[in-house]
């Protein structure tokens, strides 16, 4: 299955309405200023207590039927997917391992085999669920926040 574009760019900035002022309000940089029905994407710079940044790019194709993937990068953008770019406390594999990253689950190259992609709006036994862009950015944000820097 997958969304049309035009489907996914509605969804996305219906949400972002939202997580725009929560990053703002918490101090993070979020790009969307690329993001039309050819590429959907965005970007946040996210932070840890001591300062040390972490680049994040969501690429939400086919929201919200599925999560967006969601990868570290550099700060131009030209390198992605290393341990180093990881916040440390993240999964080894290196994986923001939580239902709300495509990344996470075994099809995409990740751990979880245990869940389906269609599932991924619900409760965890870790947790409630995450249904939105905002719930997920602060979510991670939380998680950055106490890292204690960088992984690998």
């Amino acid at each position: 299955m997958s969304v049309e574009p035009a489907v996914s760019l509605d969804a996305i900035t219906t949400e972002l309405a939202d997580a725009v002022p929560y990053a703002a309000s918490a101090g993070l940089a979020l790009d969307a200023s690329a993001l039309g029905e050819g590429d959907l994407r965005f970007y946040i710079t996210f932070h840890n207590r001591a300062g040390v940044k972490f680049y994040a790019e969501f690429d939400c194709r086919d929201y919200p039927l599925y999560p967006p993937t969601i990868e570290f990068t550099n700060e131009t953008r030209t390198a992605r997917g290393i341990p180093s770019l990881y916040p440390g406390g993240f999964h080894p594999t290196p994986c923001v391992c939580m239902r709300y990253n495509r990344k996470a689950y075994t099809e995409r190259g990740g751990p979880h085999g245990d869940w389906r992609l269609v599932d991924w709006h619900l409760a965890t036994p870790g947790g409630g669920p995450i249904e939105t862009l905002a719930m997920i950015i602060s979510d991670m944000h939380t998680k950055i926040l106490d890292s204690p820097g960088r992984m690998g």
